[in-house]
């Protein structure tokens, strides 16, 4: 497949997450089988469309868990317990990719998370945003749209008008790749607990 146009999923392919963390955190709080990389409940998803804000879904979460002593920032530490960071190599990469690829992000993603996220680019690695490395970054909760919808992917492809049989979408879950899939692109899932971004660039011939 010849490849122009390449679309990185954030947390997990860039920015390092432990979903299990934030499982965990939740179950301590009275939240059980809340939440997994897989499936969440409802609440997650409207908060990652840019449905509710921030405060409804700390209030409506709070509700469903069983210690009714739950605090906010409890909630909030629970839903970042899993993220980790991105470490420096991961912006030589993105550098070295748009060199040779129109290069797109596409996070699902929310205003908890981000407030996170973005406090980490400034803190560590002195920058406000991702949009020096990106042609154009795709937020969910900005969009409206989250990943696996075909939607999701269309906007971007109809967007930049770019060609689907010249595109490929990564991310490290699986029901992502397979909602790229169905829009029409290639996808290709990074399998974490066998292999990292680089891995997976340079076996499918992406990079050298």
């Amino acid at each position: 497949m010849k490849i122009k146009n390449l679309i990185l999923d954030l947390g997990g392919v860039l920015y390092d997450l432990d979903y299990e963390k934030t499982r965990q955190a939740f179950s301590q709080l009275g939240l059980k089988d809340g939440f997994s990389q897989a499936k969440q409940t409802a609440l997650f998803d409207d908060l990652e469309e840019g449905k509710i804000s921030k405060t409804v879904f700390i209030q409506e979460l709070s509700m469903l868990c069983e210690n009714p002593e739950v605090q906010p920032y409890q909630i909030i530490a629970a839903w970042n317990a899993m993220l980790l960071g991105m470490k420096e190599e991961k912006f030589s990469l993105l550098k070295k990719l748009g060199e040779k690829y129109k290069l797109f992000l596409y996070s699902n993603t929310n205003e908890i998370h981000l407030e996170q996220v973005w406090k980490h680019y400034k803190e560590v690695h002195g920058i406000t945003d991702l949009n020096d490395y990106f042609f154009q970054v795709y937020l969910s909760n900005e969009m409206g749209i989250r990943k696996p919808k075909e939607s999701g992917f269309n906007k971007i492809v109809e967007e930049h008008h770019l060609v689907k049989s010249e595109t490929l979408f990564i991310d490290d879950s699986s029901q992502h790749v397979q909602g790229a899939v169905s829009a029409g692109i290639h996808a290709l899932w990074l399998n974490l607990e066998k292999e990292d971004l680089v891995s997976l660039l340079s076996k499918n011939g992406l990079i050298s």
